[in-house]
């Protein structure tokens, strides 16, 4: 008897609190749904993606072309430059005994030249975006180009060649030309082909319905023959002869750069009339045999402390300061093409007196 009325009793407070579970979800959902219903009256369902329209991109297409003689890496050269370094005697005596079967150059003078085509060649995509929280209307501008041409070369002394070598293996038979292990006076031109990619670009914003030009890149990026084959450059200092500012291929937010973005107030000013000297910052001492120049107004200049380069009065407004590094086998081994790293650097220059 006692047992039955345990068994009763328990099954029944079960039921009870099995209905008092039931009823706490049932008002929970009720609550959500009401709050639901109290949060979504008057939203708007999400913004759809703004896309630009054929307005937009003919207008940002205007502004692009506007500025593109500041927008292409050009650096040709109107005629053979003098080469103030040589390559050290060390150098070109251990190329020639690690490899007599290739002819060495002493070369003294050298010109860039692009060709008629990738001078009227500019291709350039863009991305638009709408920053709903600025209320601004952005389009980045990506500038890519492959430039051609021939890097040209003048040797005043080359190592002869004197023979053929023939080298027999079980497999094959190798016939090989030997070259002279010193060098002999010449006068020659060497030519070599050049095939440069280059990745620069812009941003520009919407102000009261017109495309504007708003921001400069950091750097244009030459590499040649591609950017996984072209030497490293890390960083340059440039300096007035009160400041010295060192330029990076990335910086961080409180340094200069060329993987950023500047308004013309921000780029590197300077005034009319001023001298510049540019060094490079080469921390892979494990790789130091290379040539640095930088270019001006189609002059190539040698860099270092010595070296200094002064704006005329003409030269105001946004300039491009070019920085090149070659390696030193691209100026004493017969074949190969141009091997390098260049920047394309964007400065501002003021009025004299300003």
């Amino acid at each position: 008897m006692w047992l039955n009325v345990r068994e009763y009793l328990t099954r029944e407070a079960g039921t009870i609190r099995v209905r008092i579970g039931l009823g706490s979800v049932l008002v929970a959902i009720g609550f959500i749904l009401t709050i639901a219903g109290i949060w979504g009256c008057g939203r708007m369902p999400p913004a759809e993606p703004w896309q630009p329209t054929a307005a937009d991109s003919a207008g940002i297409d205007s502004v692009v072309k506007a500025y593109k003689q500041l927008l292409k890496l050009d650096f040709p050269e109107l005629g053979f430059q003098f080469l103030k370094w040589t390559v050290p005697d060390t150098i070109l005596k251990k190329a020639i005994s690690d490899n007599p079967f290739r002819q060495k150059y002493r070369c003294d003078s050298l010109q860039h030249i692009f060709s008629a085509e990738s001078l009227q060649f500019f291709k350039f995509s863009f991305v638009a975006t709408l920053d709903t929280a600025e209320q601004e209307t952005t389009a980045t501008v990506t500038v890519v180009e492959t430039i051609p041409g021939i890097l040209r070369l003048h040797a005043f002394q080359y190592t002869r060649f004197l023979r053929d070598s023939i080298i027999i293996t079980p497999g094959e038979t190798l016939r090989l030309k030997f070259y002279d292990s010193v060098f002999t006076d010449t006068s020659m031109i060497v030519e070599k082909p050049m095939q440069g990619v280059v990745n620069g670009g812009c941003v520009l914003r919407k102000e009261d319905g017109e495309w504007r030009f708003w921001k400069w890149d950091g750097g244009q990026r030459f590499s040649a023959p591609t950017p996984e084959d072209a030497p490293y450059l890390l960083a340059a200092d440039i300096k007035d002869g009160v400041k010295t500012t060192r330029y990076y291929l990335r910086p961080d937010t409180t340094q200069f750069g060329v993987q950023r973005f500047y308004g013309t107030g921000e780029l590197l000013s300077y005034k009319a009339g001023d001298s510049l000297w540019v060094t490079p910052v080469n921390v892979l001492t494990t790789d130091p045999n290379h040539f640095y120049f930088f270019f001006f107004k189609g002059i190539r200049y040698p860099m270092g402390d010595t070296n200094k380069i002064r704006f005329g009065l003409p030269d105001t407004g946004v300039q491009r300061l070019f920085i090149e590094k070659i390696p030193y086998e691209v100026f004493y081994d017969a074949g190969g093409e141009l091997n390098a790293a260049g920047w394309g650097i964007p400065i501002y220059i003021q009025g004299g007196g300003q």
